[in-house]
């Protein structure tokens, strides 16, 4: 083969791998429609503009002469070469930080008093399926209580905590007088990855000591709902507090939508179950407890089995994050996160209660060179319509940590509070509690 011709076709190719992975790109966001290609910023971001320069680097392939083409093709393949470059880096620097999610602990960490209850990354939806669970009221909405639980590691070191006597992070103390506030949530709420006293509810219970915290990873709207209405009329908070995490909840909402046992949260006439667990079911989500740990190692291979990173890093998710053009999956409206508000708001009803909504902003709203707020912002506009439509007051605490000089900084590693944004979490929320009348 001739120099000229070898040149012609090293160019070709060199032209033609990044055209084809701008119309991968495509490809996949067509076939995830709903996620990528829903509104008209995601459909430019993930549509039009890898089609585009896709069909740039297609002409270069077909259309410019040999030495242009050459030129392009070795300027393309440099800079997608650095790209992936640059995302190995980053992705390899974080790391360290999200194997924690999985409770990734160095060798010389004994987890063997932590085997009882629920292992790092299962949530109680799936322990209710692993158990064939069918109506609500034979549902386990908590954790084992008492039973020291590995929620996270950080950087190889186990945090932990014993759930109180209904399964719940809090000091079993709190039940010794009337209960203040309620908080409903997820991971955010139950303080995933901080140490007691470090968490958000740690902080509230600085100004309200009676406070009950009732959050749980992979916990949404519906899950919420019915540990309210299974604990609410137990507890009595003169104030409950609904937290909505904008990172995931209006997914979960739709994923809940489609569990059988949740779905009879909505009805008025639903029975929730006794408060606590019967020896019966303890028994039975032990037996499931003990399956799972047989089989989680605790290591690298567990956090690669259960994140998407070869997918994350050809996606080029980081460096995109860092720019600023990751946008989130598209959220289209429904009107069941409404209802879900009006049901809770008459549950809490039965005894003379307050139910306010408290919005929390996730991280990458704030990360990024280029600012993604019209990407967030009609999200937040639904939640805010959803309270206004159940009657409720909302509390955001988006213009909280924007007021900041560096809102990603409230951010651990993994994506939740640090304890700094827990501590302004908290006080953004006893703040606007006081500012409606709800405590003094």
């Amino acid at each position: 083969m001739t120099t000229a011709k070898r040149a012609n076709r090293i160019g070709l190719i060199l032209c033609l791998l990044p055209a084809l992975y701008c119309f991968v790109t495509v490809v996949y966001a067509l076939v995830k429609s709903a996620e990528y290609a829903h509104g008209t910023p995601l459909v430019i971001r993930y549509v039009v503009a890898p089609a585009l320069i896709g069909l740039f680097f297609l002409c270069a392939a077909l259309f410019l002469s040999r030495e242009t083409r050459l030129m392009v093709g070795i300027y393309a393949t440099a800079l997608w070469i650095g790209l992936f470059a640059f995302e190995a880096y980053v992705t390899i620097k974080v790391l360290p930080g999200r194997l924690g999610l999985v409770g990734v602990v160095g060798e010389d960490v004994s987890v063997a008093q932590y085997q009882q209850n629920l292992p790092p990354a299962f949530t109680i939806k799936h322990l209710n399926n692993v158990m064939e669970i069918t109506d609500l009221e034979d549902a386990i909405l908590a954790p084992i209580p008492g039973r020291e639980m590995l929620m996270c590691s950080v950087y190889g070191d186990p945090v932990t905590y014993r759930p109180d006597r209904y399964g719940f992070r809090n000091p079993d103390s709190v039940y010794n007088d009337d209960i203040e506030v309620m908080l409903l949530g997820d991971s955010f709420v139950e303080g995933f990855c901080l140490d007691d006293g470090r968490d958000m509810a740690s902080h509230l219970r600085t100004e309200i000591p009676q406070l009950v915290n009732t959050g749980h990873r992979g916990a949404g709207p519906m899950l919420e709902l019915a540990t309210l209405g299974r604990y609410g009329p137990e507890l009595k908070p003169d104030v409950t507090v609904f937290a909505f995490f904008a990172g995931n909840d209006w997914r979960n909402l739709y994923r809940e939508k489609e569990i059988s046992w949740l779905t009879p949260v909505l009805d008025p006439g639903t029975k929730f179950g006794p408060a606590k667990h019967s020896p019966e079911q303890v028994e039975i989500a032990s037996q499931v407890v003990q399956d799972w740990w047989k089989t989680t190692t605790l290591s690298y291979k567990d956090f690669l089995r259960k994140q998407r990173i070869i997918r994350n890093f050809f996606a080029l998710q980081k460096t995109s994050e860092i720019i600023g053009i990751h946008y989130a999956r598209a959220t289209k409206p429904t009107p069941v996160y409404a209802q879900v508000l009006e049901r809770a708001a008459d549950i809490v009803t039965q005894w003379d209660g307050e139910l306010v909504v408290v919005f929390i902003p996730p991280a990458r709203r704030f990360q990024g060179l280029v600012s993604q707020d019209f990407i967030h912002d009609p999200l937040r506009v639904m939640v805010k319509e959803a309270a206004d439509q159940a009657g409720l007051r909302l509390i955001d605490l988006t213009d909280a940590f924007e007021a900041t000089d560096d809102p990603k900084s409230l951010f651990a590693a993994d994506s939740h509070f640090n304890e700094e944004g827990a501590k302004l979490a908290a006080s953004t929320i006893a703040k606007g509690l006081r500012n409606q009348g709800l405590m003094n």
